[in-house]
């Protein structure tokens, strides 16, 4: 017979028979001892076919592999069988077994096979494999399976499906290193062809074709082959992990392990996502020759290269990370996520990592660099609710198998949003003007969001991991700021994946140094193990996990980002709720006293009163309406908090003109009379109002017109406010420098009095109404806000400028003159026959005349 007509002829056959024909001639091939009674066609099949892999392992943490652990028995029944191999068991319960006489046929016709059939044959089922096994492993029928109590306690019903599910996964595992030798053979005949033949270029692109097919082929067993695994799970898990004494118990056990396998389907969908990318970028390929060597050509790959796939993790920690925290819910959650983890490093072991190298083609690549700066010391700024939300996550986290509520879902999904549109806006440092403000927006370090985001207890859980997405999208996030139609992904996990290619490939200063403790657990074919110490010199990159890279970073993991939370500090509620009424009650009590004393009823006053309303307005919108109720918006109440915050500097302005010009012109208040004092305070309202109302309208138009211009708005207010501050500081520094003048100018004259200035009293009464007056407190305040990181301590300062309207009350109403007048007022208006100071005087002419004389002498000592 010809050697192609022989080949073709058992190919046929085994393809008519699947694998199950091969099983049965590697069990007889194995039940020969030794290799001289095998003729060279037998020898070569089972050292090709029967022996693909013989030293199968499990990459675990130390931790999980010791005992009583389950999972190196769990992971044994996925190593495919070689030399004993157990059929599956039909949907009956009843083994799946070759035809014995075809099983002779298949047996003579190898055993007749000259050295050229049997290398042809060979290398002929290899690739034969794994294209048959694209369409007879799927176990069609078991993909609406679903399980619950009754269905998976009984053993009739679970055995026959597991046993379709283990033969299913191991013929895949079988399928994926047929494909990666199967490309060994053609890569050696490319090799052979390309030195017979000058036609390079054209074995090159025929080779590359192939290499595209192939990996087709390998993105196809690896979608039937994650499909399986999640099936697997559940009834693999329940064979392993001890019996259930009630239903109760088991519905519960059954509810965790769905969302455990969800987990699982989660990280390992992943893959599927970047082989089925790189497939697409073979095409993309240039192969060239290697101008310095004729025996050696180059391969110039896109950035979206096999690669990037170093950076998927090897390990997934699920039972480092959730173990803990679940096991209130769940007791088996350590044995629960020691199986996914030890599962998941299993597949990506055998099914991953195999295509990596799947052409030798690849030893000389020449890649495409992604050109873009290391981002460690960027900063941007993000939604402080986002920010403390993530925050949350790592101080207290939940455990995944709960049900989360519906409203902690939803937030999660807008936080991504919202982070995802601060990170397209570029939003640099955006001016505070106001504490609501510091509560909105923050500045956080561009690689600690990356982290915050994408950690194991965020809020990236449900978005699979695909390295050549994520980079993908990052690539166009930095490379195309304005063209945002290049993302691939959806807005909603845009943020996740940009973060995980940002934290990975541009954050070198976030790079943990310290690897995984690892174990190496050697499964042989008869099911018993070994284990061994792994060395930290043989784990790969791609073992460190992304999600649990710890900072290397100037301030340790809790310092960097649990300084984001508690912006509010609820054990302090009461006292800032005991200080604000306290605040506000204060403010009405000056301004009562202001309208009840007529010698205060004078133009500086008017304008006192206007500076104190204007403080109570302020702190009824921000911390009664805002902070209490919640209305309006925080957008919104950031805007007339700020507004009215100018407006109070605009009012104190106003006050040391009017102080300038009394003492310039040598004015005192109550010179006014009432009505022409009523027609400049209305022109200095008036004054007042024009430019607060021209920047008010300018900054609300340009925050809701366009959030881009967020960062201008809150400009305008900042250089409003810090120009009327300026302006108070002028005035009081041109009343200090004619007082000094004057005081000069007395000396050289020589006129002295024994009489000093004031006292220490009365220079702390002035020195801290300065401060008030000239707005420096609202300067600091907002400078203070300005800095990052502080939440907590900038609460504590918000706090304490509650007590303004006491210090206000005090400085400005209890001084030596407006108390006297104040406290015999009320002293009048309790007992009207009460004699007060100064009215001991025999007539009431001569009273009166005393009284007009003393009130032009307190109103010439008043506040000024």
């Amino acid at each position: 017979m010809h050697p192609v007509n022989a080949t073709a002829s058992l190919l046929v056959l085994l393809a008519a028979n699947g694998t199950t024909l091969l099983d049965c001639v590697c069990n007889r091939l194995a039940n020969v001892k030794g290799l001289k009674g095998l003729t060279f066609g037998e020898k070569l099949i089972r050292w090709d076919y029967c022996t693909q892999r013989s030293d199968y392992r499990l990459y675990a943490t130390c931790e999980n592999l010791r005992p009583p652990s389950t999972v190196v028995p769990a992971v044994s029944h996925m190593r495919p069988g070689t030399w004993s191999y157990q059929p599956p068991l039909s949907a009956d319960g009843v083994p799946w077994l070759a035809d014995e006489e075809q099983c002779d046929v298949v047996m003579a016709a190898i055993r007749d096979l000259s050295q050229n059939e049997a290398w042809e044959l060979s290398n002929q089922l290899v690739c034969h494999i794994a294209a048959d096994c694209v369409h007879t492993c799927p176990v069609q029928w078991l993909n609406d399976t679903e399980w619950n109590a009754t269905t998976l306690a009984t053993d009739d019903v679970r055995r026959p499906i597991l046993s379709q599910l283990l033969h299913a996964v191991r013929r895949i595992t079988k399928a994926i290193h047929a494909r990666k030798k199967c490309e060994d053979n053609i890569e050696g005949y490319f090799l052979y062809r390309r030195v017979q033949t000058s036609e390079i270029q054209a074995a090159m692109t025929a080779y590359m074709d192939q290499m595209s097919n192939s990996w087709r082929e390998y993105v196809q067993l690896l979608s039937h082959g994650v499909t399986h695994a999640t099936q697997l799970f559940i009834p693999l898990a329940f064979e392993h992990m001890g019996n259930h004494t009630n239903d109760e118990q088991l519905r519960g056990w059954l509810k965790n392990m769905e969302r455990l396998r969800d987990m699982l389907h989660t990280k390992l969908r992943g893959w599927v996502h970047d082989m089925r990318l790189i497939g697409e970028q073979i095409a993309n390929y240039k192969i060239e020759e290697d101008k310095n060597s004729t025996e050696n050509y180059i391969i110039r790959r896109p950035q979206l290269s096999g690669e990037l796939l170093t950076h998927q993790g090897w390990y997934p920690y699920f039972r480092d990370d959730f173990s803990k925290i679940c096991e209130v819910q769940q007791p088996e959650a350590s044995q629960m996520f020691g199986l996914a983890d030890a599962l998941y490093s299993f597949y990506h072991s055998y099914w991953f990592c195999t295509p990596q190298y799947l052409s030798a083609i690849e030893r000389s690549p020449v890649d495409e660099k992604w050109l873009l700066e290391d981002r460690s010391n960027a900063t941007l700024s993000v939604d402080t609710a986002c920010m403390q939300l993530l925050a949350n996550s790592l101080d207290d986290p939940t455990c995944p198998l709960e049900d989360l509520p519906p409203e902690t879902i939803q937030r999660r999904e807008q936080c991504r949003l919202q982070l995802w549109n601060d990170m397209v806006q570029r939003l640099p440092h955006i001016p505070v003007t106001s504490y609501l403000a510091y509560t909105q927006r923050v500045n956080v370090n561009i690689c600690l969001l990356a982290w915050m985001t994408v950690n194991s207890f965020s809020i990236c859980q449900d978005v699979p991991f695909s390295m050549i997405q994520s980079v993908h999208d990052a690539r166009c996030y930095f490379d195309s700021p304005y063209d945002q139609s290049c993302l691939e992904s959806n807005v909603k996990d845009a943020i996740c994946f940009v973060s995980r290619a940002t934290l990975l490939l541009k954050c070198r200063d976030f790079s943990s140094l310290k690897l995984p403790k690892l174990c190496d657990v050697k499964i042989y074919a008869d099911g018993s193990n070994k284990t061994f110490t792994l060395p930290e010199i043989e784990i790969l990159r791609g073992n460190l996990k992304p999600t649990k890279t710890t900072l290397y970073f100037k301030e340790s993991l809790n310092d960097a980002t649990l300084r984001y939370k508690d912006f509010k500090i609820d054990n302090l509620k009461f006292l800032e709720f005991s200080f604000i009424a306290i605040n506000i009650l204060f403010r009405f009590l000056t301004v009562g006293v202001q309208m009840y004393l007529p010698q205060l009823h004078n133009l500086p006053g008017k304008i006192l009163m206007s500076f104190q309303m204007t403080g109570i307005i302020q702190i009824l919108c921000s911390e009664v309406m805002y902070r209490m109720v919640g209305v309006p918006d925080l957008s919104t109440m950031v805007l007339i908090d700020s507004a009215l915050t100018l407006l109070t500097c605009i009012w104190l302005s106003t006050f040391c003109y009017q102080m300038y010009s009394c003492i310039r012109h040598l004015r005192l208040p109550n010179d006014l009379q009432p009505a022409e004092a009523r027609k400049v305070f209305r022109r200095h309202v008036l004054y007042a109002v024009i430019p607060w109302s021209m920047i008010c309208a300018a900054s609300f138009t340009l925050e809701y017109t366009n959030k881009d211009y967020l960062i201008y708005s809150r400009i305008i207010f900042l250089v409003g406010i810090s120009l009327s501050v300026s302006f108070n500081l002028l005035c009081l520094g041109i009343v200090g420098y004619m007082y000094l003048r004057n005081k000069k100018s007395m000396s050289k004259l020589k006129v002295y009095s024994k009489d000093k200035y004031g006292s220490k009293k009365q220079f702390v009464y002035l020195s801290v109404k300065a401060v008030v007056l000239s707005g420096i407190g609202i300067i600091i305040r907002m400078g203070f806000h300005q800095a990052q990181g502080v939440a907590q301590s900038v609460y504590y300062v918000h706090i304490a400028t509650m007590m303004q309207g006491p210090v206000l009350f005090v400085f400005f109403i209890c001084s030596e003159t407006t108390l006297p007048v104040l406290k015999n007022r009320a002293m009048a208006w309790w007992n009207p026959g009460i004699i007060r100071p100064g009215q001991e005087l025999g007539s009431a002419a001569v009273r009166n005349l005393a009284r007009r004389r003393n009130e032009q002498f307190v109103a010439g000592e008043s506040k000024l």
